[in-house]
């Protein structure tokens, strides 16, 4: 029996054991060396003089069901678990609940450790996933949006526009690309500088943002030229979203000059084979880029589709 009372009074945990009615009848060395008490203080007295104030009620609740229903409950848990320092400081800690039955008496066996180093480390980690995690956002979004306008960049842009051209497919809808460039960008450069021509760029990119529908595809294609992917949208409909972006541009206030833009557009209808898309996107762009010289070369500030090219190419009848 001596050596299970050595066991008992040296083991390096906090040792309680607590009889029915939550009294302490027996307690360690290190559970005095843990919570500051003399054994004196802790015998005889309620478990709850160990639990923070605030925990206290509802650890009453549970230690009266745990009598009830006494199981063997091992350290750790998912609920973080605080214990109360004779001084009054909190400190966390892992608890194991043991029944035992001693002289026909039914008692628990309470083993208590001190978790503050291994918290502390979780806590640490905890943070500095976090801040990685934040990092990487931040990363990511550099890698797919453009420093000056927020809008998706041009690598970003072919992802996803390859995405839409694979969505169109399969629901055999067709895509629609706008190539918008600003009439006479470089003037506003040469006159008022490049940060009025920032200001600009900004502010054409955030009223695109709010003119376009939620789930088209707005990105900076570089300089003062945008594009805009639409997925579902008829060579009528994109003549419409196109005419709307261009009045929303053109109704930009607060700039040094006005702002207009030319609209070059190009439908893709549904497809009955299966394309290499990035060879489609290609050739999207490069009929939307031949509608936008149209727009330009007939006047500026207006909208053109690349199916209408040849419309516009036949000399005018008196």
């Amino acid at each position: 029996m001596e050596i299970y009372q050595h066991i008992f009074e040296y083991t390096p945990d906090a040792l309680f054991v607590i009889d029915q009615a939550g009294r302490v009848i027996l307690a360690n060395a290190q559970a005095e060396t843990l919570f500051g008490y003399t054994r004196s203080e802790l015998i005889n007295h309620p478990v709850e003089m160990l639990i923070p104030a605030r925990f206290a009620a509802l650890h009453t609740g549970h230690r009266a069901r745990y009598i009830t229903e006494a199981h063997t409950r091992s350290m750790g848990g998912t609920a973080e678990l605080f214990a109360l320092h004779k001084d009054g400081s909190e400190f966390p800690v892992d608890i194991m609940l043991s029944p035992m039955m001693l002289h026909g008496d039914q008692l628990v066996l309470c083993v208590v450790r001190d978790i503050t180093e291994r918290k502390a480390a979780q806590d640490a980690l905890t943070r500095q996933t976090s801040e990685l995690r934040r990092l990487h956002a931040e990363l990511e979004l550099l890698a797919n949006h453009d420093g000056l306008t927020g809008l998706y960049n041009w690598r970003a842009f072919y992802e996803y526009a390859e995405q839409m051209l694979k969505t169109a497919h399969r629901r055999q809808e067709n895509a629609t690309l706008l190539m918008i460039d600003l009439d006479h960008f470089k003037q506003i450069n040469d006159r008022f500088g490049h940060a009025e021509g920032d200001r600009v760029l900004q502010a054409v990119a955030s009223t695109l943002k709010a003119a376009a529908r939620e789930n088209d595809i707005v990105a900076r294609h570089g300089g003062e030229e945008f594009v805009v992917a639409a997925l579902g949208l008829s060579e009528a409909e994109s003549l419409v979203a196109a005419e709307r972006l261009r009045a929303a541009v053109a109704a930009i206030e607060n700039m040094k000059t006005r702002i207009t833009t030319s609209v070059g557009i190009a439908t893709l209808t549904p497809q009955t084979q299966k394309h290499e898309t990035r060879r489609i996107l290609a050739e999207l762009l490069d009929k939307a880029d031949q509608a936008l010289y149209a727009a330009k070369h007939n006047g500026r500030n207006q909208v053109c589709h690349f199916n209408r090219l040849t419309d516009l190419a036949q000399p005018a009848t008196s």
